[in-house]
């Protein structure tokens, strides 16, 4: 039997197979360079899905029903707030003017508090007799007259007890010439009502310290509040009796708006003064004559205070015969108010006048037009509701349900 040898291995393949690949060196040529961009995350396999996960429940849409019931909601408590809102602020409108402003146009209790206790007045003296000396001068004289007032706070709070509004106060009325000579004083007490300025016969009222009847008269040194345009029953304390003062019309003074008033006073008696015959060429020792006062008076108000800003007065006062001449003349004289007087009149008037203006005119108007507005707008809204519900009762078809329309659309 013949037998044959196989053939021997090759040592070098046997070396090659021995070899891991993973010790073989890649050449250069093998070598790519890695990709910069990273690699897109594989869709998550379901297989492999956590099975705690819980997928999110979508949430059911707001019925369009719903939505529209809460704007109509919402549109009716608005127009319910600008219907109630408009209807306050026009009931508010009269209220502030009948109801405000009366309680607002009150004239201080104490005409001091505001700086009202004193008006200055210039002017010259042309002739002037001194009955006591016997002894007089027609040389031109520059005099001031100062009326200074004080209120009475006590006083003022007594007349309330008994229910009266007034403002009681003395006043000092001076006449003085430039080099310090009293010429005349007068004082008095009134008790003005603090709105209509009527004056009232209580608290001890007098003139010169006599008590004459004044009820019912204007007061002398203030007109009433919202002054009319019409003769003014004005109190003279000369005359202890009430001079017409008659509307002339309107003027400026200082800036200010002012109502005109004048008071022409014909000569009128006053009383009887003695005096020596020979000052009026008569034989008797004593001689009774009359007292004559003639005044033209011209003030300058503010319509809304009543405060006299500006004062204007020639005035003569003579002595008579029973045959009505003139045979002495007294005093002749010419005032004016100074121009401080004047501003500082005006300011005090502003000052008092500006809420009072306010309750009786700006509040009310701004009011009044803000509640039409406001009633206005919320009529509008009403109406157009109405008109959307009578449409969606009549015409249900037409309001189609947008759940449904959504759901054609899916």
């Amino acid at each position: 039997m013949t037998t044959t040898d196989p053939t021997p291995a090759d040592p070098s393949s046997a070396d090659l197979a021995s070899v891991d690949a993973t010790d073989v060196e890649p050449t250069s040529e093998d070598q790519t360079p890695a990709d910069p961009t990273p690699a897109e995350p594989s869709p998550a396999d379901p297989t492999t899905a956590d099975p705690t996960a819980v997928d999110p429940i979508p949430a059911d849409p707001i019925p369009s029903e719903v939505i529209r019931a809460e704007v109509r909601g919402r549109r009716r408590l608005l127009t319910r707030l600008s219907l109630a809102i408009g209807v306050a602020l026009i009931v508010l409108a009269p209220v502030l003017r009948f109801g405000v402003t009366p309680l607002l146009a009150q004239s201080p209790a104490d005409p001091g508090g505001l700086g009202f206790d004193t008006h200055t007045s210039t002017g010259t003296v042309t002739a002037v007799v001194d009955l006591a000396k016997q002894e007089g001068s027609s040389l031109p004289i520059a005099v001031t007259r100062t009326v200074h007032t004080v209120g009475d706070p006590a006083a003022t709070e007594a007349a309330a007890a008994d229910g009266l509004n007034v403002a009681v106060a003395d006043t000092t009325d001076r006449l003085v010439t430039a080099d310090g000579r009293l010429l005349a004083e007068l004082t008095y007490r009134l008790a003005p009502d603090r709105h209509s300025q009527a004056l009232a016969d209580c608290c001890d009222v007098e003139v010169g310290g006599v008590r004459p009847p004044m009820a019912g008269a204007g007061n002398p040194l203030r007109l009433p509040w919202f002054t009319p345009a019409q003769t003014y029953p004005y109190f003279d304390t000369t005359l202890l009796a009430v001079a017409p003062m008659e509307f002339l019309g309107r003027e400026e003074v200082a800036g200010m708006s002012a109502m005109k008033f004048q008071q022409t006073t014909a000569p009128t008696a006053v009383g009887t003064v003695p005096v020596p015959g020979r000052l009026v060429g008569s034989e008797q020792p004593t001689v009774t004559l009359n007292r004559a006062h003639t005044v033209i008076l011209t003030i300058w108000v503010d319509p809304t205070t009543g405060i006299v800003l500006r004062r204007a007065e020639r005035t003569r006062d003579t002595l008579r015969g029973d045959d009505d001449r003139d045979v002495v003349t007294l005093l002749a004289m010419t005032l004016t108010s100074t121009p401080e007087q004047v501003a500082a009149m005006v300011d005090i008037a502003r000052q008092e006048g500006r809420p009072v203006l306010w309750a009786h005119v700006f509040a009310p108007a701004i009011s009044l037009g803000l509640g039409l507005l406001l009633l206005a707008v919320g009529a509008v809204a009403a109406f157009r509701s109405a008109r959307v519900r009578r449409a969606e009762q009549d015409f249900p078809d037409q309001w189609a349900n947008f759940d449904d329309l959504r759901g054609a659309f899916e």
